[in-house]
């Protein structure tokens, strides 16, 4: 017997409670995506995996595309909590630090999820049905987007980063960056590997809050706080 078919076998006696039907369903979807893509991901696979009826799926979730935004959620709640609560901590302790750490789970994050989002763009009508139910849900990959933008914007009206910078061209350049690593990594193999997480984050922080062109003292004067004074 497989370790999660007592789950199973709570369902079918109606011993099992919501939890772990739920959970259940959740790992099976998670192993059918990253063994079959997300084109594979069909209720009928997943109810296979899970062992447990199709109908069950329904009974917990309202339709595919929730349970595999759930999935993303369950699977890395370190990432979606920094979303969330990023923009609260302007102004508190070190703004390289927040980004830092933002960074490391974003590279996580996007590791985790690229069979997925590789699985929709290369399905047209799997795609579209996924940006409809982003814009009915408010949920998707801008969310992340918004949250670094705001908390750059918090920290400009506090006088702790430059006004010089723009806070959508900032959360673009670091997620941009943490996206462009885990696809490289993914398609590449060791080879795209830049060291550590803790070093890639460091140093693409660093570059963004230093910038990259050089300075005439009397213009670095005048500009006033950069982003690496934080």
């Amino acid at each position: 017997m497989r370790p999660d078919a007592g789950a199973v076998v709570e369902e079918a006696t109606g011993t099992g409670t919501v939890r772990d039907v739920r959970e259940l369903i959740l790992a099976a979807t998670a192993r059918v995506i990253r063994e079959r893509g997300l084109g594979g991901a069909t209720t009928k696979a997943i109810a296979e995996e899970a062992r447990c009826a199709e109908g069950s799926i329904y009974r917990y979730f309202p339709d595919k595309h929730a349970l595999f935004i759930e999935c993303v959620k369950e699977g890395f709640p370190e990432f979606i909590q920094m979303v969330e609560t990023l923009p609260k901590l302007a102004g508190k302790g070190s703004a390289r630090h927040h980004l830092e750490e933002l960074v490391k789970a974003a590279l996580a994050f996007y590791r985790g999820i690229l069979p997925m989002v590789a699985g929709a763009m290369a399905e047209h009508e799997l795609l579209e049905q996924h940006r409809q139910f982003f814009k009915d849900t408010d949920r998707g990959p801008l969310k992340p987007l918004i949250a670094i933008s705001e908390f750059v914007r918090r920290e400009q009206r506090l006088g702790r980063l430059s006004p010089r910078t723009s806070p959508d061209a900032a959360a673009r350049l670091i997620l941009g960056a943490c996206w462009a690593q885990a696809y490289m990594e993914a398609y590449v193999g060791p080879e795209a590997s830049v060291g550590s997480d803790e070093r890639f984050a460091r140093e693409t922080v660093r570059v963004l809050m230093e910038g990259m062109r050089c300075r005439e003292p009397k213009e670095a004067k005048e500009e006033g706080p950069q982003l690496a004074t934080r």
